[in-house]
Order: C-alpha cells, then sequence, then structure tokens
C-alpha cells in the first residue's frame, strides 16, 4: 500500500470535499451540463444579464446558492486538477433545466455524460474512486416512473456507475417516499449499488431568503411587513391564479358559488397565454359532467355557477405580466396581502403523485400571510418539517392528511366557509392569535433551506467514504482488489 493511500485513508469527516467544474469564467464556475457559449462568459466576465439576450441562457449557481454556503466542507476545483487515481471525495454538479425535456439528458448514449463531455477516465473514477454526481434539478419534481426509470438505465445499466454515486435533487419534497416505492414496485434491490440517493430541496424557498438577507441585485433592500392586529382587511381572500389546473378551476368555482369572488382579491385567466387557444371554457368542457370533485358528490357545481365565473373572466389583480417579477416578488405586491386577511394557494401539483412547495407557497410567509395551502397531502408537514408553522391551532388542517382529492377540497371548502362567516370581531381576535405564528415564519425564512442540502450532500459522500474505496491499489497500481 503506498503513501499516497495512506494519507487517504485516514480521511476524517473534516477534511474537504471537491466541487469540480470544468469550465470557469472570471468571477467563477460555469454549469457542468454542456459546453459555455459567449453569452455564459459575458455574464461571468462583465456582469451582464444574458436573460436580457436570449430566452435559453442558463448559467450555474449552484456554487453560489448552495456549496458555498460550506466553505469548511467544499472547496471548488476544476476537473482537470483531479489527478486520474485520487481517492479523495469530490462531487461533480449538474444543474438541469426545464426547457429541456427530462429524459433527454438520459437519453442511451448521447446522454448528458456524452453531451457535456466528460472524460471517460473521470467515468472510470466515478465507478471506483469516491466521485459522485449530483443532478439539480429542484426547481422541477420530475419524479414520474418514466423518469426515473430513464436515470436508472442510463447510468446502472449503461454506464455501470454505482447508484448510490449519483445524488438526485429534486423539487418533490416527498421525493425520497416516491423513489422507494417505484424501486421497490420494479424490484429494484435496495442496495448501494442499485438506489440512488434522492434529496428534496424546495429551491424556491432561498429565492426569498436570499432577498431577506442581501436584498436583489438591483440593490433593493427587503422591507418587513407590519402586521396590523387593529385592522379588519376589505377583503377575506387572496389567490393568484396563472395557469389553468384543475383544483384551480374548482377553487374559482367554489368562491363563485360561495359569493366569495367579490370578497376576495383573485386573479384568474380568460386563456393562457402560452396558448390563446386554450381558453377557461375548452378546459372546463373537459372536466366531468356533472361537475363533480374527482368523485365526490357531496359538492358539485352546476352550469349556472361556470357561467356567472366565466363571465367574470379575466380577474386581474395587479396587472403584472412578467413571470419572472411574478415568481421573484419581493414586496412589490405587499398591498394586497395586507388588504386581505388569508392566502389560498393553490400550488403546482394536487392530485399529481410529487408534493410540491414552490415560490406560491413561500410568499406569503415573505408577507405575513396566514394561508390555506390547496396542494398534496404533506405540503403543511413539509413546511413545518422546515421549522416553519402552520394554523392547526386556529382552524381545521386535517385536509393536509387527505388522500382523495375530492374529499380534501371538500374538507378545505368548509374551512373557506367558516371564515366567510367570521364577524369583524372574530376577525381580529383571529389576527392577535395569528401574529406569533406570523413573525416565527418570516424570521425563519431568513434561514437558507440550501445550507441543510449541503450537509445531507456532505453527510452522504462521507457516510459511504470507506464503501468509495472500493479498489485498493497495489505498489504498481496494476493489481485492485476489492476495498
Amino acid at each position: 500500500m503506498n503513501e499516497k493511500f495512506r494519507s487517504v485513508i485516514s480521511h476524517s469527516s473534516d477534511d474537504k470535499i471537491k466541487v469540480a467544474y470544468s469550465w470557469y469564467g472570471p468571477k467563477g464556475p460555469i454549469w457542468n451540463t454542456e459546453l459555455p457559449n459567449i453569452l455564459m462568459y459575458s455574464a461571468m466576465a462583465e456582469g451582464v444579464n444574458p436573460n436580457m439576450e436570449s430566452r435559453h441562457f442558463w448559467c450555474d449557481d449552484l456554487w453560489t446558492k448552495l456549496f458555498s454556503k460550506h466553505k469548511d466542507l467544499y472547496e471548488i476545483v476544476p476537473l482537470q486538477y483531479i489527478e486520474h487515481d485520487d481517492l479523495r471525495p469530490c462531487v461533480f454538479p449538474y444543474s438541469l433545466t426545464w426547457r429541456i425535456p427530462f429524459q433527454t439528458y438520459f437519453n442511451g448514449s448521447g446522454g448528458i455524460l456524452e453531451f457535456s463531455h466528460m472524460p471517460g477516465w473521470f467515468i472510470h473514477m466515478l465507478k471506483f474512486f469516491n466521485c459522485y454526481i449530483l443532478l439539480d434539478h429542484a426547481v422541477e419534481a420530475y419524479m414520474s416512473d418514466q423518469e426515473l426509470e430513464s436515470m436508472y438505465s442510463y447510468f446502472h445499466h449503461k454506464h455501470n456507475i454505482p447508484m448510490y454515486k449519483i445524488m438526485y435533487m429534486t423539487g418533490s419534497i416527498n421525493g425520497e417516499e416516491i423513489y422507494n416505492k417505484w424501486a421497490d414496485k420494479n424490484n429494484i434491490p435496495n442496495d448501494i449499488d442499485h438506489r440512488m440517493k434522492i434529496i428534496s430541496y424546495a429551491s424556491s424557498r432561498d429565492i426569498f431568503s436570499t432577498y431577506l438577507n442581501s436584498g436583489t441585485n438591483e440593490g433593493k433592500l427587503p422591507v418587513e411587513p407590519e402586521y396590523d392586529v387593529n385592522y379588519v382587511p376589505e377583503k377575506l381572500f387572496l389567490t393568484w391564479n396563472r395557469r389553468y389546473r384543475r383544483h384551480r378551476i374548482y377553487l374559482g368555482l367554489l368562491l363563485e358559488q360561495l359569493n366569495l369572488i367579490d370578497r376576495t382579491f383573485i386573479s384568474f385567466p380568460k386563456y393562457q397565454e402560452e396558448n390563446s387557444l386554450e381558453t377557461f371554457d375548452s378546459r372546463v368542457a373537459e372536466l366531468d359532467r356533472p361537475l363533480a370533485l374527482w368523485g365526490y358528490h357531496g359538492v358539485t357545481f352546476s352550469q349556472d355557477d361556470v357561467q356567472k365565473f366565466s363571465r367574470r373572466l379575466p380577474l386581474v389583480i395587479d396587472g403584472e405580466t412578467d413571470i419572472n417579477k411574478m415568481c421573484e416578488d419581493f414586496n412589490a405586491t405587499l398591498d394586497f396581502y395586507q388588504r386581505s386577511l388569508v392566502s389560498l394557494i393553490t400550488e403546482t401539483n394536487y392530485d399529481a403523485s410529487e408534493t410540491t412547495l414552490t415560490e406560491k407557497s413561500f410568499k406569503p410567509l415573505l408577507n405575513k400571510h396566514p394561508f390555506i395551502i390547496l396542494g398534496r397531502p404533506g405540503v403543511l408537514k413539509g413546511l413545518r418539517d422546515m421549522g416553519f408553522k402552520t394554523f392547526d391551532k386556529l382552524w381545521d388542517e386535517s385536509y393536509d392528511q387527505i388522500q382523495d382529492p375530492g374529499v380534501r377540497l371538500a374538507k378545505i371548502a368548509e374551512t373557506i366557509k367558516d371564515i366567510a362567516s367570521w364577524s369583524p370581531e372574530k376577525i381580529l381576535e383571529f389576527k392577535a392569535n395569528v401574529k406569533p405564528i406570523l413573525e416565527h415564519n418570516y424570521q425563519t425564512l431568513k434561514e437558507f433551506g440550501s445550507v441543510i442540502v449541503g450537509k445531507q450532500i456532505y453527510n452522504h459522500i462521507t457516510d459511504h467514504f470507506e464503501t468509495g474505496l472500493h479498489y485498493v491499489t497495489c505498489e504498481q497500481v496494476k493489481c485492485w482488489q476489492h476495498g
């Protein structure tokens, strides 16, 4: 056993993990996913915003948003500096983007390793040394059977990489549960060679954490809302709805049926901006008639409800049309939060398998606003697991545990009807009781979710350090034996 190996075998948890990048600009690393273009170089060199020139620009920020927050655990290195027999831990991060069909990244002989021109010697290190791949797709929650199968086939069957070396970072907060169910269903052995590491990361949280800690790139500093417990808001509810989804349509119809539209700040399109042929009426026509909630027969909507709501459209709150400003809403809509009592958050997923927490759920935390979430079961639990508080002492939150989507929405409807019956005195009592929760959530939002994720990645790699020493070098690095 040579001296180099002796020094590595004494690795301790205090040692840093290398984060390898193939390409660098003057101000930092460029993403590994594909070869850089002139827009990427200009962004790194001059600080310009290439999004003004190209909607398809994508620059890696994993080092900034995640690894750099743990400089005691990670160090950045050029891929070319890693020696072919280096046994020290390293991770090669890939940022994935929604603009490319997910399974294209794992397409046979033309997948992400080939497209990024990863050198063969490093693929060898992934197999036999302490090197890992991090796939970052935390802005999305892709966890379908087809997507999980494509990753398994590509890394395990095509490249023979031990699957524990693959870390998949997803926006699905129940990602590990979904993955294990898929693996069990497909008889994937529960061992390190066959199962990858799933890391759930609601990355939208850090959009607002960054704002609260350092303001925006344009120099705009955060404005802390004042929650006035002596003010009865002019509206009961606030709900933002840009794209058609079935649960959003049902919420709009529910508010219409309960005569609450005029007591709600509600945005709702007449047709989809991306496709003007997709209208509210055409989407309603696709729903089952009579309009029953997923087979739950306690709540139905009449054609009169549908027609009355349709005639109101489009419903506009602030008139903003820039999608980036909608998602990264830094107090721009604070006035609407202060003039309403409760947010009705229609999360991206409601009856899908993946439970999501997107920017929709974090904006009320930024604006100190109570909320009800129309989302997948466990969405409130996900927030509590992150350290936030919800409102189970103030209204019924049992809907978060109901699997049937129709029954879940009916349970939410009961709470909405109850709030609608509150007197001004009851509203002020509620505001006094809810304020400590809102203050706690605002302060908790200042904490970066990426700090927790960075430690999870570090722990996964260091926990498998000895496993990663899959082979032991002999004197001439000619014979190898299992470690």
